[in-house]
């Protein structure tokens, strides 16, 4: 199997420049613990739930008045679209992480997680427009 097979879809973006508080509104309506943060267009990092906890919340700072560049997890790790779900696994092992943004033909296309690996299902995933 796949890592296309089973992943999230389509990925959730947001510019580098975008408050933590726009990303925390992305992930709330489109339940989702990651958003991709892009600079020009292209992938440049990731914001997940663990960064907003432990570098806004736990800091009691306001998301509204932080970028999100400032929290990101950068260099983005991704792993291919053909890859196998056993080498996504590993991934996931080796960097300590619960998801990966999945590239095909040099295009971001969807995030694999560690939801996807135990179900064995992709998850179509909504965009609310703010």
């Amino acid at each position: 199997m796949n890592v296309k097979e089973i992943m999230s879809f389509p990925a959730i973006t947001e510019d580098e420049d975008a408050s933590v508080g726009v990303i925390l509104k992305h992930m709330q309506l489109s339940r989702i613990g990651g958003v991709v943060i892009t600079k020009e267009g292209k992938p440049v990092g990731i914001a997940v739930d663990y960064d907003l906890a432990e570098k806004v919340m736990m800091k009691d700072r306001n998301p509204d008045e932080i970028k999100v560049k400032e929290i990101m997890s950068s260099p983005l790790i991704t792993i291919d679209a053909d890859a196998s779900v056993e080498e996504a696994c590993g991934l996931l092992a080796r960097e300590g992480i619960r998801r990966v943004p999945v590239i095909e033909n040099g295009k971001l296309v969807g995030i694999v997680s560690i939801r996807n690996v135990l179900t064995g299902e992709p998850v179509q995933v909504r965009k609310y427009v703010l």
